[in-house]
């Protein structure tokens, strides 16, 4: 790979890094405290390239750039220009947020939370709003059974339930961006199936039992658009 193709990689690298740095669709990899410093990597990566592309055509021997020159680039093999293929690809058409494939392939989680759990907040519209992990947490692991009787509401992608009984609804939970990313899912009984990856808002009681994936009871559910945050911190 010569000099140019490096400079050209540079500024496609970068291009994509200053994209994501502007758009949501960064939230589909990343928390979103991480998009400025994206940004930056990506300004800076454009402006090594672009100085790189003026240094090359500056130099003697290059194309417009004298007659003589040294020739201290190695010429490279063309195929290395396919490395630019998967940066074209998020350029031009970015891969959705985890979602039920993703997560039908992690197990249970295996530990939560042993520090204790704060009080409920208070209620909206007759519900608390809760977050699935907060939800899941307390539900496999709360001694003081936070959850018994109360109605709660939670936000959540539909997955597949192989039991037959009414269907997974799972979000993924981030540290810093979706390498790191955990699902957390609670089963979803009282209205019937839905298409994987439907975003849901859901209504309902905890219902006590074993097991590693609690279950809730749906009063009411509703299909809502994607969130613009899919992930929960």
């Amino acid at each position: 790979m010569d000099r140019r193709t490096e400079s050209v990689l540079l500024l496609a690298v970068g291009a994509v890094g200053v994209r994501f740095g502007f758009s949501d669709a960064a939230l589909a990899y990343l928390k979103p405290s991480f998009q400025p410093i994206l940004l930056i990597a990506g300004v800076v990566l454009v402006l090594l390239g672009g100085h790189g592309l003026l240094r090359d055509s500056a130099r003697p021997g290059s194309p417009g750039g004298g007659e003589h020159g040294d020739h201290d680039d190695h010429g490279g093999p063309g195929v290395a220009w396919l490395l630019a293929v998967p940066l074209l690809v998020l350029l031009l058409i970015a891969p959705p947020a985890l979602g039920s494939f993703a997560a039908g392939r992690q197990g249970p989680v295996a530990s939560v939370s042993d520090s204790g759990f704060v009080e409920l907040p208070a209620a909206r519209e007759g519900a608390v709003d809760l977050g699935l992990r907060d939800f899941v947490t307390r539900a496999l692991q709360d001694p003081e059974r936070s959850l018994d009787g109360v109605p709660v509401r939670v936000v959540g992608f539909v997955m597949p339930d192989e039991s037959g009984d009414g269907y997974l609804l799972s979000r993924f939970t981030v540290a810093c961006c979706a390498a790191d990313a955990t699902a957390y899912t609670t089963r979803v009984v009282g209205d019937g199936e839905r298409p994987a990856d439907t975003w849901v808002e859901v209504t309902g009681r905890w219902e006590p039992g074993d097991g590693d994936v609690p279950v809730l009871e749906a009063d009411t559910v509703t299909v809502v658009p994607a969130p613009e945050e899919p992930y929960e911190y």
